[in-house]
C-alpha cells in the first residue's frame, strides 16, 4: 500500500518554498531539500513524473528516503538497471526514485549512501544515474537511459554502500537524478544523499580572448579618431 512508503526529507521546507536562482546573489549558495518527483516500486503504488521544478545554482540540496512494510523490496517487472561504467547490468530494482530538476549551466556532484543501522535498513544494489529528461520524457527509466547519461561509482564505506557521481558538466536544461536499489533490511531500507550544483567555470582562454577583442576594438577607435 502507498501508505507504507515513508518519505522524509532531511531539510524540511514549506511547500513551494524551494530557493530559486533569481533570488540568490552570485556569492550565495542556496540550500534545502531536493523533492522526490516520481517513483516506481515492486510492492505498493508508484507515482508518475511531473514537470521538474527549477533549482538555484550554486546550491546544495539534500534528500533521504526510508522504506518499510515490504515497500522497495522484490523486483519491479522489467527493471534491469544499467551501469555505464562497466557496461553491465546491476540487476533488477525494488524501487526507482526520480528527483527531477531544472537548472542553468552547472557542474553537478551527487553523493548517495545507505543509512546503515545493522541489517535493519539495508539496501542492496544501490545505484545512481543522472540523465537528460528531454530524451527520456517519461522520467522513470527501468533499464538504460536514452542519450547521454552519467553513472555513479559504487564503493563500501564503513560497512555501508556509497555511490558517488562527480564533476558532471550540465548545460541549461531539465535533468533526472535517479536512485535505485532494493530494500533488503529486516525492517526495510533507507538512503540519504546530497546534490551540489556549482556554476560552470569559464574556459581559461575566454578571458584572454575577451581582452584581445577589447584591445583590437581600442586600437580601431584610436585610428578612427585620427585626422
Amino acid at each position: 500500500m502507498f501508505a507504507k512508503r515513508i518519505l522524509s526529507l532531511a531539510l524540511v521546507a514549506a511547500c513551494g518554498a524551494l530557493p530559486f536562482a533569481g533570488s540568490a546573489g552570485a556569492s550565495m549558495v542556496a540550500s534545502g531539500s531536493l523533492a522526490l518527483s516520481c517513483w516506481d516500486v515492486a510492492v505498493g503504488a508508484g507515482q508518475p513524473c511531473s514537470s521538474p521544478p527549477p533549482y538555484a545554482v550554486p546550491g546544495d540540496y539534500s534528500y533521504t528516503e526510508q522504506f518499510s512494510g515490504g515497500t522497495g523490496s522484490g523486483a519491479i517487472p522489467g527493471s534491469d538497471i544499467y551501469d555505464g561504467n562497466t557496461n553491465t547490468s546491476t540487476g533488477s530494482a525494488g524501487f526507482i526514485d526520480d528527483y527531477l530538476f531544472s537548472i542553468s549551466g552547472a557542474t553537478a556532484d551527487a553523493v548517495t549512501a545507505t543509512v546503515s543501522n545493522g541489517s535493519a535498513y539495508d539496501i542492496s544494489n544501490l545505484f545512481v544515474t543522472l540523465y537528460n529528461l528531454t530524451t527520456n520524457a517519461d522520467g522513470l527509466v527501468l533499464t538504460k537511459p536514452v542519450g547521454t547519461a552519467y553513472y555513479g561509482d559504487v564503493s563500501m564505506v564503513d560497512g555501508a554502500t556509497s555511490v558517488i557521481l562527480s564533476n558532471v558538466m550540465l548545460g541549461d536544461g531539465q535533468y533526472v537524478l535517479q536512485i535505485s536499489g532494493t530494500a533488503s533490511g529486516t525492517l526495510g531500507g533507507s538512503y540519504t544523499g546530497s546534490l551540489e550544483l556549482t556554476p560552470v567555470p569559464l574556459p581559461a582562454s575566454f578571458p584572454l580572448l575577451l581582452t584581445g577583442l577589447l584591445g583590437i576594438a581600442g586600437a580601431m577607435l584610436q585610428r578612427s579618431g585620427r585626422p
